[in-house]
């Protein structure tokens, strides 16, 4: 199928750091703003325990359990970019970036309604959630974060990460760390120390004289905080800010819901460290041919399990983490892989007991029941479907918590 590759999908690793290569059309850049519009949804019935999955011309509501879609939004959603969605604390609402439009879509998640559309700086690909009033949007194009309040839907603050005013970045935020976050650049050498409250970088930790900085994570039990820079993973004390340890591995890094474990992706080994050592200890490694992406784990009170879906085939794994093996895999749909690209992303969620996973080649979404490790539904959506949001319990992963 010959649907086009979203911008957000590639990403190129180049000598001396990483860069992200976009592909597809952009936006121009608007003036700050927000749009209440409302959009349609054809039920009021709340969406605890449903997904919301984002193709070119719908977001198609599944209720996982039925393995159906149940609902839909389509008004004004038209060969649509979709970036990193967020879902707020309380589950009221949806925010995800539309990147053709360089703007962030606020779905109220008990009507099913888009109710704001909100302006921001071109180029955004991800978005946090550190407080409960705010949604943070990253525009890699001006380096900088769109702090967007959740109470109006508008645009308050505007804060400048990256050093060149460029470049596309992410942000680290933990309870434990009160009003201090630190972002990362792939243009910077290093982590910004950003002031959530006073809302600016306030520091800067300079990790070497070039490259750039992206994946990151943060271990409660330890005060550690990782950062991918290059090819090596950096530890920082977070007490003090300095520099404790240099890992001759990086990737993306997924914490463990009971906060013991922090999986790494290096290639086709997923390395998995003690996240309670301040030695940041390898326990184990697991290889997962294919491109593993996307971990997430669950607990079925016995065995901890860890599912990726991988980027160069059509297949998830589900691995035992007391033994460190790949117990099963799973057919779970293709993506689009452009001949060039160096590095493909693929989403992968969990929701409650379920691991979600979108294949935008073949217009589906792959519903697995991970108290089973089966495939139990390919729920039909459009082709290009990349991007979702459980509305629920989703434990931990990505950003460490639900913000």
């Amino acid at each position: 199928m010959d649907q086009p590759v979203k911008r957000r999908r590639v990403v190129q690793a180049i000598t001396g750091g990483i860069a992200v290569s976009l592909a597809g059309c952009l936006g121009d850049d608007d003036d700050d703003g927000g749009d209440t519009t409302d959009r349609n949804g054809d039920s009021g019935d709340g969406s605890e325990g449903l997904a919301y999955a984002f193709a070119p011309n719908t977001i198609s509501i599944i209720d996982p359990a039925e393995g159906a879609v149940v609902d839909e939004i389509t008004d004004g959603i038209d060969d649509n970019d979709w970036g990193d969605p967020q879902i707020t604390a309380d589950y009221s609402e949806i925010y995800v970036i539309e990147g053709s439009l360089d703007q962030v879509l606020a779905i109220d998640t008990e009507s099913r309604e888009v109710v704001a559309e909100v302006d921001i700086g071109p180029d955004a690909t991800h978005m946090y959630h550190p407080n409960d009033d705010e949604i943070w949007a990253h525009s890699d194009g001006e380096g900088a974060f769109y702090v967007i309040e959740t109470s109006s839907h508008e645009v308050t603050e505007i804060v400048d990460s990256g050093l060149e005013g460029e470049g596309h970045g992410k942000l680290l935020y933990h309870d434990d760390l009160g009003s201090t976050g630190y972002a990362t650049n792939v243009n910077d050498p290093g982590a910004p120390v950003i002031d959530l409250d006073s809302y600016e970088r306030s520091d800067f930790l300079e990790f070497g004289d070039d490259g750039g900085t992206h994946y990151k994570a943060y271990s409660p039990q330890t005060g550690l905080a990782y950062f991918e820079y290059g090819d090596e993973t950096v530890v920082v004390d977070t007490d003090t800010n300095e520099i404790v340890d240099e890992l001759a591995f990086a990737g993306g890094m997924y914490l463990t819901p009971d906060e013991e474990l922090l999986g790494v992706l290096d290639g086709d080994e997923i390395r998995f460290l003690d996240a309670t050592s301040d030695d940041s200890t390898e326990l184990d490694s697991v290889t997962v041919e294919g491109g593993p992406d996307a971990l997430r784990y669950y607990d079925d009170g016995d065995t901890m399990y860890g599912f990726t879906a991988n980027t160069m085939n059509d297949e998830a794994a589900a691995i035992d983490l007391d033994s460190f093996d790949v117990v099963d895999t799973l057919a779970v749909g293709d993506i689009e892989r452009p001949e060039d690209a160096h590095h493909l992303h693929r989403t992968g969620v969990a929701g409650d007991e379920y691991f979600l996973t979108p294949a935008d080649a073949d217009g589906f979404v792959a519903v697995v029941d991970m108290s089973t490790q089966e495939v139990v539904d390919h729920v039909d959506v459009e082709d290009g479907v990349d991007t979702i949001q459980y509305v629920g319990d989703s434990g931990t992963g990505y950003t460490g918590t639900i913000r």
